[in-house]
C-alpha cells in the first residue's frame, strides 16, 4: 500500500461551503495539522464557559487538489485521518464519501468510487463544532492530526492489517504471532501468499520470517496467520525500548500485489492480586500521570515534535506510565511513548449514552461506538507501550443506570475480541453522579452538610452513604474488567481484600496534595499497581480545577463557596506538574522527592500570602516559587518549604544557619521555616544520618536587563512539521533568570519557517497565543517555530519593552 501525507497545501475558511459554485470567498492556505479554535480570542460568554477555557467552536472547511493519475483507474484510494474535532464530513468532487462523528477517532474515507482519474479532484472536509458545548476541556477544532493518502491494489493488505502479539519467550527465543488481513476487492476468488520478515529496527538486520498461503473469496476478508521464531530477542522495556519493524508482503507468485509494515515490541504483561503487574516477568509499580491531547499553546494540533517533547518532560522526571485521557490520542503520540519507553493505558471513550455535556458523544454513542472502538484499536494495537485498553471514564451508567452493566461487559468483550493480548479496565468514581433520583437525593442530603461545612466543590466527592453503597452498586459493571480503575478512592483500597479478593485495582487519578498517601498506598498493597496524578501536564479547560486562594480569617466562608468557580479569564487547569509550556512546577520535584529522589527542593511561599488562611482546591497547589526575588518585600516575614525526604534540612541564609528542621516521610517530604526576607543567598541542605546527601540553592535576580533565547534543537527539517521550542527568558545583568518580570513581548520569524504559537503558562490571560503578542510570566515565554517545506535559513526576533531585541538564526534543512 502506498502512504503518502497530504499535510501540505490546504485551502482553510470559516463557515460551511456555499451550495452555489464560485460564489465561496477563497480561503487561506495552510499545511496541516491545524486547529481553528485555538487562533479565535477568548470571550467570557463562550458557551463551554470554563470547562473550555472559554474558547468557542465554530464550523471550518478545508479543500485540496488531488492529482490523481490515469493508473490509479484500477486502484483502491483512500484518505486516513487521524483526528478531526469534529462531526466531519468529508466530500470528492462534491459526493458525499462519508461522515465521522467522534472528534478523536481515526477513520478512513474511500474515495474509489468518485474519482476522476488522470484530472484534478477536489476533497473536502467541513468540521462542525458550533454545537456548544460538547466536551470537558478544551477539544480544539479541524483537521488537527495528519491526513495520509493510501493506494492499494484491489487485492491489498488493509489499512492497520497487521496485528503482532508475543506468544512466549523460551531460553532468549519469542515466538511472534503476527496476523496480517487481506481483502479482495474483485470479483474472482484470489490464491496469494504472505511472506513476514522481522527485522530491528536499530540495526535493520532480519530477526525473523514466516511465510503463509491465504485464499481470499471475491469481496471478502481473510486472515494470514504465521508464527515468527525470534532468536535472541531485544525485549522492549521501560529502560530498554528496543523495537522492531515487521513487514507483510503480499505475492501471487509472480509480481508483489501489495506490502505493508507495522512497529511493533516484544515484551509480556500480567497482572494477579499478590504480584501486581508484571512486564517480562518482573513486577513494577507504574509511577503515572494524566494527560490530556492538547499540546498547550498549540491548541490541539499534533506533531512529532510536540507530543515527543512532552512524553521525554515526563520520562526525563520519573514517569514511566501515561494515561490517555479521555480519548485515543494522536498516533505521533504513541510513537513517542514506544520510543521513550513509557506505558500507556489508552482510553476510549469519556461518555457512554448519559451525557455529561448536552452536545457530547452520548449523542453518538449507541450507534458508533463499536466502529470507533475498532478503528481505534487497529490503529494502536501493535504499540508495544499499550499496557491497557481502557473503555471509559467515570461514565454515569456505572451504577447500573441506563443498562451500563450490560454495555461495561459488551465493550469488555469486544476489546477482547480485537485484542485479547492486553488488560481491559474502565475508572470508576464515587457517586456523585450516576444514580436513581432516589438514591442521589440521599447521597446529596448527606453532601451538603459537607457544603455548609466550606466545601465548595462537589465532582469526585463522597459520603457515608456513597461508601456504604458502592461495592454492592459497581460490582457488576467492574466484574468485566482486568484492572478496575479507581479514581481518588483509596479509601476503598484496603476493603476491596475483603470485598474482593481476586480484584487488582490501578488509581487512575489522584490528587497532587495528596501525592505521598496515593503513593503509600500504592506501595503497601500488592494489588494496587500504581497511581496516575489528575493531571501531569497542564491543559487547556476545566479552568481553575487547582486553584488556590488566600484570604482574611472572616472571608472564609465566602472563599470556600467559590474555590471551584473560574470566571473569566481563567483558562488554563493549572493542577499539573508541568505548565503548560512544560515548564516545571513545584509539585513535580515533591512528587519526585516521594518516589524516591536524593534531591533537596526550595519551594518559597509568596510573602504578601504570610498570616492568610489557604483555600485550596483538592486538586490545588499552594501558591510558591522556586525563587528568592522578592523585591518590596525585605524585612517582611515570609515562609519556606523544603521537599526532602531527608530525616533533617538545614536552612540558611547569606551564610547563617536558621537551624534544622525534620522532613521525611513521616513529615510528609516537607520541613518549613518562618524567617524575615533578605535579599542574597539562600540555601538548604538534606541530611541522612548526619551526612549531607544533597542541596538547593537560590539567589536574588537583579533587575531585567536582558534577553536570552535557549532553543531545545539547532535545526530544523524542512518537512512543513519540524519545531524548535525557544524559550525566551528575561535576564538580569548577571544572566540570572529574573522570574518576577512581567513585561510585553513580541515574537516574528521570517525566512523558511513560521511562528507557531508563543505564549506561557499564566492560568488567567485574555491573550492569543497565536498572533505573536504575549506577556512573560515568571520570567519566560516560550515561542514554537515551524519549519516550512522549503530549504533556507530563518530568523526568529523577540522584543521585550524595556530591553533590546533579540535574534536567533535557524537553519531548515
Amino acid at each position: 500500500m502506498i502512504r503518502e501525507n497530504i499535510d501540505r497545501a490546504w485551502e482553510f475558511s470559516h463557515g460551511i461551503p456555499s451550495i452555489v459554485p464560485g460564489s465561496a470567498q477563497p480561503g487561506r492556505l495552510l499545511n496541516l495539522p491545524h486547529d481553528f479554535m485555538i487562533e479565535i480570542d477568548t470571550k467570557p460568554e463562550a458557551p463551554g464557559g470554563s470547562l473550555t477555557g472559554y474558547y468557542d467552536g465554530g464550523i471550518g472547511t478545508y479543500t485540496k487538489i488531488l492529482d490523481i493519475p490515469e493508473e490509479y483507474a484500477d486502484k483502491r484510494v483512500m484518505v486516513e485521518f487521524d483526528g478531526v474535532y469534529m462531526n466531519a464530513t468529508v466530500k470528492l468532487n462534491g459526493h458525499m464519501v462519508t461522515k465521522h462523528h467522534y472528534g478523536y477517532s481515526p477513520f478512513h474515507a474511500d474515495l474509489t468510487p468518485y474519482l476522476k482519474p488522470g484530472r484534478p479532484n477536489n476533497l473536502m472536509v467541513t468540521v462542525n463544532n458550533g454545537a456548544q458545548p460538547n466536551a470537558r476541556w478544551y477539544s480544539g477544532s479541524g483537521l488537527y492530526r495528519h491526513v495520509d493518502l493510501l493506494v492499494a491494489q484491489k487485492v491489498h493488505i488493509v489499512p492497520w492489517g497487521i496485528f503482532a502479539h508475543t506468544s512466549h519467550i523460551v531460553n532468549g527465543t519469542a515466538f511472534v504471532f503476527v496476523e496480517t488481513t487481506v481483502e479482495n476487492s474483485t470479483s474472482a476468488p484470489a490464491d496469494v501468499w504472505l511472506n513476514v520478515n522481522m527485522m530491528r529496527e536499530v540495526s535493520g538486520i532480519k530477526a525473523g520470517t514466516g511465510r503463509v498461503k491465504v485464499h481470499v473469496p471475491a469481496g471478502e476478508k481473510v486472515v494470514g496467520r504465521v508464527r515468527v521464531a525470534v532468536e535472541h530477542a531485544d525485549l522492549w522495556d521501560i529502560d530498554s525500548p528496543n523495537l522492531y519493524r515487521i513487514t507483510a508482503e503480499l505475492t501471487d507468485n509472480k509480481s508483489v500485489l501489495d506490502h505493508n509494515s507495522t512497529q511493533f515490541g516484544i515484551r509480556t504483561i500480567s497482572v494477579d492480586p499478590l504480584n501486581g503487574f508484571m512486564l517480562n516477568g518482573r513486577s513494577l509499580k507504574l509511577k503515572g500521570g494524566c494527560v490530556h491531547h492538547d499540546n498547550g499553546i498549540l491548541g490541539a494540533a499534533s506533531f512529532r515534535d510536540s507530543e515527543f517533547r512532552k512524553m521525554k518532560l515526563h520520562k526525563d522526571n520519573g514517569y514511566n506510565a501515561i494515561r490517555f485521557a479521555h480519548n485515543p490520542m494522536s498516533r505521533d503520540l504513541l510513537d513517542a511513548c514506544d520510543r521513550l519507553g513509557l506505558l500507556v493505558i489508552n482510553e476510549a471513550f469519556d461518555v457512554w449514552t448519559m451525557e455529561k455535556n448536552a452536545q457530547d458523544y452520548s449523542l453518538y454513542f449507541a450507534e458508533n461506538w463499536m466502529n470507533d472502538l475498532e478503528t481505534f484499536m487497529l490503529r494502536d494495537r501493535n504499540h508495544p507501550s499499550i499496557i491497557m485498553w481502557a473503555t471509559g471514564n467515570e461514565v454515569l451508567e456505572r451504577g447500573g443506570m441506563s443498562d451500563g452493566y450490560r454495555l461495561a461487559a459488551q465493550l469488555a468483550a469486544r476489546v477482547r475480541e480485537l485484542d485479547p493480548t492486553r488488560l481491559v479496565t474502565n475508572s470508576i468514581c464515587s457517586f456523585f453522579n450516576g444514580l436513581d433520583d432516589e438514591d442521589t437525593a440521599t447521597f446529596y442530603e448527606e453532601m451538603s452538610l459537607l457544603l455548609e461545612d466550606g466545601e465548595g466543590f462537589t465532582p469526585n466527592y463522597d459520603t457515608d452513604f456513597g461508601m456504604k453503597i458502592w461495592p454492592e452498586y459497581s460490582e457488576a459493571f467492574a466484574a468485566p474488567l482486568d484492572v478496575v480503575g479507581y479514581n481518588y478512592m483509596n479509601y476503598h483500597y484496603a476493603n476491596a481484600i475483603e470485598h474482593f479478593p481476586d480484584r487488582v485495582i490501578c488509581g487512575t487519578e489522584s490528587m497532587p496534595p495528596q501525592c505521598d498517601k496515593y503513593w503509600h498506598d500504592v506501595e503497601r498493597f500488592s494489588h494496587v499497581i500504581g497511581d496516575f496524578v489528575w493531571t501531569s501536564h497542564d491543559y487547556i479547560g476545566e479552568a481553575g480545577l487547582g486553584k488556590v486562594k488566600y484570604v482574611q480569617r472572616d472571608e472564609t466562608r465566602n472563599a470556600h463557596n467559590s474555590i471551584g468557580n473560574s470566571p473569566y479569564p481563567w483558562r488554563v487547569a493549572n493542577c499539573s506538574d508541568f505548565d503548560l509550556c512544560g515548564f516545571a512546577r513545584p509539585q513535580l520535584f515533591y512528587r519526585k522527592i516521594v518516589w524516591g529522589s536524593d534531591e533537596t527542593f526550595i519551594a518559597v511561599r509568596n510573602p504578601g500570602n504570610f498570616g492568610k488562611l489557604e483555600i485550596l482546591s483538592r486538586w490545588g497547589w499552594p501558591e510558591c516559587e522556586h525563587h528568592w526575588s522578592w523585591t518590596g518585600s525585605e524585612s517582611l516575614p515570609i515562609q519556606v518549604d523544603i521537599y526532602s525526604r531527608a530525616e533533617e534540612v538545614e536552612l540558611i541564609l547569606n551564610g547563617k544557619s536558621l537551624g534544622r528542621n525534620s522532613a521525611g516521610k513521616t513529615n510528609r517530604y516537607t520541613a518549613s521555616f518562618e524567617l524575615i526576607y533578605e535579599p542574597g543567598t539562600l540555601e538548604a541542605v538534606s541530611y541522612i544520618d548526619g551526612k549531607r546527601i544533597s542541596s538547593d540553592i537560590l539567589i536574588t535576580a537583579g533587575k531585567p536587563e536582558g534577553i536570552r533565547i535557549v532553543t531545545d534543537k539547532k535545526e530544523l527539517v524542512a518537512n512543513g512539521q519540524s519545531l524548535i521550542y525557544a524559550v525566551v527568558e528575561i535576564v538580569d545583568a548577571e544572566g540570572t533568570l529574573v522570574p518576577t518580570a512581567e513585561l510585553k513581548a513580541t515574537a516574528r520569524v521570517s525566512g523558511a519557517a513560521t511562528l507557531a504559537a508563543f505564549g506561557t503558562g499564566r492560568p488567567q490571560t485574555t491573550e492569543n497565543y497565536t498572533k505573536g503578542e504575549f506577556t512573560s510570566y515568571q520570567g519566560r515565554l516560550l515561542a514554537i517555530v515551524r519549519a516550512s517545506y522549503e530549504v533556507g535559513i530563518s530568523t526568529m526576533m523577540v522584543e521585550i519593552d524595556g530591553l533590546n531585541c533579540e535574534s536567533i538564526e535557524i537553519p531548515v534543512n
